[in-house]
């Protein structure tokens, strides 16, 4: 898989700098101020060896972020700031996906793979709640007490494969995880640029379905169920399973004609509606379901509906600074 870089944004602060010692809380009387010697070192009269000092905060201070930012930032890839081509052009895909246009967005990361079974079991044991439609308290799809056996087949599969998907949660359910592990679902534009990975075919690894077997978990090779998280390849972010698997909710309501309406920058979705985005295809679906520009809405949850988490750099930058 491959490592995406962090990118840093440089900055000098004097308190990572010039943090005063307990054996100095007690300054002389008259003696330069904090502010003063820092304007006195950043001087074109100071000292050159004060350079040196500045120059070994600075990288210290640097290191701090740095180590900060790879923490919280495990097992995302980072989708740099650019301006890309969202959508479809006339005559593929469907009347939803167009018109397509230049989108910029901000840097972000995501996570390299959908929630899985195990790590969501954790949260709603954890909140008490928040549980999976099929393993909802006195719930009719619950796989043990349910009167409606939807989910009952995939029963082995959920007390088994931790490392599958999670599926049958809501949009709400999932927006709550994310919460819970400081992050957010993405947004559909942020989805769809993750999912090209910088490629503008209708797949991050070309326009041909053909060679979607290498990249996803479809119809045509999945024998009916989801299957554990990353056992395919990777697109060029290091994102794994953008491709089938199961589709994957993100924050924005879905809108038939909102393309011909979004802004150019960020855009967030319509303000209100009766179903949220999902994208990517699943393990039910055919490889054109799973097309990078690909759009479908729904109001619930099913077996073939997970989601992964996302955060702003901005955002991370701001929490890994002292």
């Amino acid at each position: 898989m491959k490592t995406t870089p962090i990118r840093l944004i440089l900055f000098f602060s004097s308190a990572a700098i010039l943090l005063p010692s307990p054996a100095h809380s007690q300054r002389r009387a008259g003696a330069a101020t904090d502010t003063e010697l820092l304007e006195y070192m950043r001087g074109s009269g100071a000292d050159p060896a004060c350079g040196v000092c500045l120059n070994s905060a600075n990288k210290s201070a640097e290191n701090a972020i740095r180590e900060k930012l790879l923490k919280k930032a495990a097992g995302m890839a980072l989708v740099p700031a650019d301006t890309r081509r969202l959508g479809s052009p006339e005559g593929v895909g469907d009347p939803d996906e167009k018109p397509a246009a230049p989108i910029t967005l901000d840097a972000f990361y995501i996570d390299k793979t959908e929630v899985t079974l195990g790590d969501y079991t954790k949260f709603s044991t954890a909140a008490s709640g928040n549980y999976p439609e099929w393993m909802k308290p006195g719930g009719k799809f619950n796989i043990y007490t349910g009167t409606d056996k939807y989910y009952r087949r995939l029963a082995g599969l959920i007390k088994t494969c931790g490392d599958c998907p999670v599926f049958g949660v809501s949009w709400a359910d999932a927006s709550a995880y994310c919460r819970w592990v400081n992050k957010r679902l993405p947004t559909e534009a942020e989805w769809e640029a993750a999912a090209r990975a910088g490629s503008d075919g209708l797949f991050s690894f070309g326009n041909s379905p053909d060679a979607a077997g290498s990249f996803s978990w479809n119809e045509t090779n999945s024998g009916g169920v989801p299957h554990p998280v990353a056992t395919k390849k990777p697109n060029g972010y290091g994102l794994s399973d953008m491709n089938g698997n199961v589709w994957e909710w993100t924050s924005d309501f879905y809108g038939r004609k909102y393309y011909g309406a979004r802004p150019s920058r960020n855009p967030a979705g319509p303000p209100l509606g009766d179903e949220h985005v999902i994208r990517g295809g699943s393990w039910a679906g055919d490889a054109d379901s799973s097309r990078s520009a690909n759009r479908a809405g729904t109001s619930g949850p099913n077996d073939d509906i997970g989601f992964r988490c996302a955060v702003s750099e901005a955002e991370l930058l701001k929490e890994s600074r002292p």
